[in-house]
């Protein structure tokens, strides 16, 4: 063969390798590209999917606790204290507990617990109180079934979490890899992971919504360790122990919320990252009570070609986005319950309801009867009134005498006492005719010397006096009006009442004996330290909330347990709203508070503070089951004499001293506080009384 075709046969037998070569490289170059770029395909869908699963984790899956019929995550007496203390914590989507509202119950379970772990400090608190707490804490993280056991549970299994996976990562197109195939879920890959540890969790906390029993005595450092502050706010640290001293000191009894990072998004994290804090915050053993808040998700799909399966992982966490997933910690189904009378508070361990007595409404007795002068403080409390048994009166004995004088010379003499002259006659003060009084006074007796003790019914009583009292009044232009002969008056303190039975008999001189007090009634507002002459029998005042309250921080002897009860109150009503300003504060004091009325105190769903009575509750508050679970502070003011005080005053209804000798009685005004730790919503029972006695011993010596 001629050797140019040989060099042509072998050039084109080169060319045939080199194109053959080439067109093998490029099918494998292609197919690469197509698998790789299939695998971004794939990594892209799986990370959309991890990220919605993120995204959808605050509001999916739920614990099913509140629904009309069920079925329930829960059941029994731990579902009846979840319904009991939780309903008003529900994720408004879904109205079930979710991960986005589960620190609210970790911030309601707190704040009981602070409650009842500070209760009656520097005592011991209420063991009642404790264990209530712990009630609580055991529904949230009971590593059976627990609330959050459970949502830790379901936030690594439940069809919810692959379902979410799918949605956006079925959505992706796998077109280099298998243009007819989507993305399924790999359950082998899936996993949770707890990040972020020790910053903020989406649950603020408020200071004044702490009990300062608990913040400056019993854990003076809790808030500076437990908070953490982010935009200016201050927020429950997440993955961190709570620690309430007397609830969380087991190790079976751990609270714990999630970190939420409030205001990012949710976003991918690296896998090392996500695995270095795979492992639970809380104490070994125990891990599954916490809610997780990043996710591991897996995906795969078949490769056309080969029938391989090709496989991604992601790992994301959650967050809460905006302020709409925020919230602060309280007790939004807390009540409280405030009763103006002596009454009945259920205790022990049997609930009740909170009640006042007949007796709360108020008494009724007369009003005072008298008017003008008065023989007894304008006459005989400042001079003697000298009267004869016939009834003749003079202020000047002598006047008296010098006719016994006469008498006895014309006796003496064999001639008639009478008539008088005129002129010894015309001395007596009266009564007239005085020319006949003057004629019938015998010679030889005894005038009887009247004065504002020997007047009146008592142990000094002289008769001559007494049977002439009316007519020395209307010789001396005083009156002496029938005593009881006023209008009613109803609604009475027990103060007042004691006060209405001491005056109304004084113009009659008495004696007083006052009956029908030894009772509490509800409470007025009135000087707690004294009255002034010029009140009136019914001397207080119908009050507000405020004035009670008020009245026993004002009063030097109640003032520092009535300061107490304030705050105590106060701290209460912000853990229900904890947005309440002292506006607000005030506005709800100056609710009227009638005696013998039962109040509650509590917050609307549009998270407006209510005042109202039984018939306007809401369906939570069930006023039948009240059971408080705490100690009970007492302002009181002690039995005091009302002498002077408040009855039988100088100067009163214009007597200089209605009585010189008083009987034997007491006053005394009270304001129970019962703290309750906020388990099953209550948070305490408020009761103001006012209560006398009178041992029926006679107010009498009037003057």
């Amino acid at each position: 063969m001629h050797p140019k075709k040989r060099r042509r046969g072998a050039t084109l037998g080169l060319v045939a390798v080199v194109t053959i070569v080439l067109v093998v490289l490029g099918l494998g170059i292609f197919f690469l590209i197509k698998i790789l770029g299939g695998q971004r395909e794939l990594q892209n869908a799986v990370d959309s999917g991890v990220l919605n699963v993120a995204k959808q984790s605050l509001r999916t899956p739920t614990v099913n606790l509140f629904g009309a019929s069920g079925p329930y995550d829960l059941s029994g007496q731990a579902l009846d204290i979840a319904r009991q203390n939780f309903s008003e914590l529900r994720d408004p989507t879904t109205g079930e507990v979710s991960l986005i509202v589960y620190n609210r119950l970790v911030g309601q379970a707190m704040l009981v617990a602070m409650n009842a772990a500070s209760d009656n400090l520097p005592g011991k608190p209420s063991p009642d109180g404790i264990a209530n707490a712990k009630s609580l804490l055991n529904v949230l993280t009971n590593p059976d079934d627990g609330i959050g056991t459970l949502l830790s549970k379901k936030l690594m299994v439940d069809s919810a979490m692959d379902q979410s996976f799918t949605k956006l990562a079925g959505m992706q197109s796998m077109r280099m890899l298998n243009s007819g195939r989507s993305v399924d879920a790999a359950a082998a890959e899936k996993n949770v992971a707890y990040m972020t540890r020790e910053t903020a969790t989406n649950l603020q906390v408020a200071s004044a919504s702490i009990p300062l029993e608990f913040s400056l005595g019993l854990a003076p450092g809790f808030l500076g360790n437990a908070t953490v502050k982010k935009n200016s706010k201050t927020y429950l640290k997440g993955y961190s122990l709570l620690g309430i001293p007397s609830i969380t000191d087991g190790a079976n009894l751990q609270l714990m919320g999630v970190a939420l990072r409030p205001g990012e998004k949710p976003h991918l994290v690296s896998y090392s990252d996500f695995l270095n804090q795979a492992t639970s915050p809380l104490p070994s053993g125990v891990g599954s009570r916490v809610p997780p808040n990043a996710f591991k998700t897996g995906g795969n799909t078949l490769e056309a070609k080969s029938g391989a399966t090709a496989q991604s992982v992601a790992c994301a966490q959650t967050s809460s986005i905006n302020d709409q997933g925020e919230y602060t910690a309280s007790i939004p189904c807390g009540y409280l319950v405030i009763a103006n009378g002596n009454g009945s508070t259920p205790t022990g361990k049997t609930e009740g309801t909170v009640t006042t007595d007949g007796d709360a409404v108020g008494l009724e007795d007369n009003a005072y009867a008298g008017s003008g002068r008065d023989i007894f403080s304008d006459v005989l409390m400042n001079q003697q009134v000298f009267v004869t048994q016939n009834g003749a009166i003079a202020s000047s004995l002598g006047a008296i005498t010098a006719i016994q004088k006469w008498k006895q010379q014309q006796q003496a003499q064999g001639l008639p006492d009478t008539p008088v002259p005129s002129n010894l006659a015309d001395a007596l003060d009266g009564p007239s005719p005085k020319q006949t009084y003057a004629d019938g006074i015998s010679a030889t007796e005894t005038a009887a010397a009247c004065d504002n003790f020997n007047s009146a019914p008592g142990p000094s009583a002289n008769s001559t006096c007494m049977n002439n009292l009316s007519s020395m009044a209307s010789v001396y232009g005083s009156s002496l009006p029938d005593s009881g002969s006023g209008s009613k008056l109803l609604g009475l303190m027990t103060i007042e009442k004691e006060k209405a039975q001491v005056i109304n008999p004084r113009p009659s001189g008495g004696p007083a004996v006052v009956t029908g007090v030894n009772k509490c009634t509800g409470l007025k507002v009135y000087p707690l330290d004294g009255i002034t002459a010029a009140d009136p029998i019914q001397f207080g005042k119908p009050a507000t909330l405020g004035d009670l309250m008020k009245a026993f921080r004002q009063y030097a002897p109640t003032s520092n347990a009535g300061g107490a009860i304030y705050n105590q109150f106060v701290t209460k009503v912000r853990q229900i709203r904890p947005q309440s300003t002292q506006a607000d504060i005030d506005a709800l004091m100056a609710n009227p508070l009638p005696m013998g009325s039962v109040r509650y105190v509590w917050m609307d769903s549009k998270g407006a503070l209510q005042f109202t009575d039984s018939a306007s509750l809401p369906s939570w508050i069930k006023p039948s089951k009240v059971l408080p679970d705490g100690t009970t502070t007492v302002a009181d003011t002690g039995l005091r004499d009302p002498n002077r005080v408040f009855v039988n005053l100088f100067n009163e209804q214009g007597f200089p001293s209605p009585w010189d000798a008083p009987g034997a009685s007491t006053v005394q005004d009270k304001e129970i506080w019962t703290r309750s730790s906020g388990f099953n919503c209550l948070q305490g029972v408020l009761r103001f009384m006012n209560c006398a006695t009178d041992e029926g011993k006679p107010w009498h010596a009037p003057c």
